[in-house]
């Protein structure tokens, strides 16, 4: 088990408190799910006058240095007024919850990256609640179940692979925001440069090779899919990046498939997953890129009694991707993908 965490950072509660009076002046006007990209601006800006330089500057660090796998912001913004947990897919109307929502895109502006959504994932939902759902058996084994390890959006290709205008794009970086969390459930990461160190150069070479197809996940209201893409890829930089699902990721060759399972062996039977228990108000910026993270099973702590464990995730896009994405005309931060 590993546990020191590098790229962590705590404000003061006068810090986070300050943030909370200057941010959440701003939902009353602008709506997360109708005109994000304005309220990403003016958040970051509410971000960049209340707090410190040298906050600021360590967030400058996450956004400058693309080989740094996370960051977590401990008490970023205090939490107040916030309703109880949904125990559906039904967001509140509620600014308790759209304040951090707000946060959380004004964090994701600053480290050089707009939130965007997809149409065929929960219905373009920008904001997605991760909490225990029972609106359905489907939402409620995706919500509750333990998560393995994963990159998200596993069926989007990375900018480096010239997507056409209308494909699927993976995200190049996620953030959470802590809203409730009881039971302490962590967040599990595994950093890409730990699995390399157990694999031979035979393993690694064969993942670059594009002999894999990826599905889409449960999350996804249709299956996109792609193919002929590879498990790795070395990036411009110099910088290998990652694609993974257990499950949802196939090789199309029998080296490949024995490639994959050695990947797989190695991320299950790391000593070096790092488990982050996400408070109210602590933000955590996942590179989607280098860095795997899971989640421990919360089928034995979900209550359904407004006080489960809540986090919001948004998707955040380079702002040199985003040309490549085709969005909506009226909500331009929902993408459409073409029919395959």
């Amino acid at each position: 088990m590993q546990t020191s965490i590098i790229n962590e950072f705590i404000l003061s509660d006068r810090e986070s408190s300050s943030l909370w009076d200057v941010i959440q002046k701003i939902p009353e006007s602008y709506d997360q799910e109708k005109n994000p990209i304005e309220l990403e601006f003016l958040a970051s800006d509410a971000i960049k006058n209340t707090l410190d330089s040298k906050t600021l500057s360590k967030i400058k660090a996450f956004k400058e240095n693309k080989a740094e796998s996370f960051l977590l912001l401990r008490n970023f913004i205090a939490i107040k007024n916030l309703p109880p947990t949904p125990t559906n897919d039904v967001s509140p109307d509620n600014k308790g919850w759209r304040t951090p929502a707000a946060a959380l895109l004004g964090v994701l502006r600053l480290t050089g990256h707009s939130a965007r959504s997809f149409s065929d994932e929960m219905n373009g939902r920008l904001c997605h609640m991760v909490m225990p759902a029972k609106n359905d058996e489907k939402s409620y084994l995706r919500s509750t179940k333990k998560l393995g390890f994963h990159t998200e959006v596993v069926n989007g290709y990375f900018i480096e692979e010239d997507p056409y205008y209308g494909q699927p794009v993976s995200p190049e970086i996620f953030g959470l925001i802590g809203l409730r969390n009881p039971d302490r459930v962590a967040t599990t990461l595994l950093r890409l440069e730990y699995i390399l160190e157990e694999l031979d150069q035979d393993t690694i070479e064969e993942l670059m090779k594009p002999n894999f197809f990826a599905q889409s996940q449960s999350s996804f209201d249709r299956e996109i899919s792609i193919e002929n893409v590879p498990v790795l890829k070395i990036n411009k930089d110099g910088i290998i990046y990652i694609r993974y699902s257990h499950s949802k990721l196939i090789a199309k060759e029998e080296k490949s498939r024995l490639a994959l399972l050695a990947l797989s062996n190695a991320i299950n039977n790391s000593s070096k997953v790092e488990f982050i228990s996400l408070n109210p108000g602590d933000i955590l910026i996942i590179n989607n890129r280098i860095c795997l993270h899971g989640r421990s099973s919360l089928t034995d702590t979900a209550q359904f009694n407004g006080f489960d464990r809540w986090l919001l995730r948004l998707y955040g896009y380079a702002i040199t991707t985003i040309p490549i994405l085709k969005t909506q005309s009226e909500c331009k931060h929902i993408m459409m993908v073409e029919q395959q």
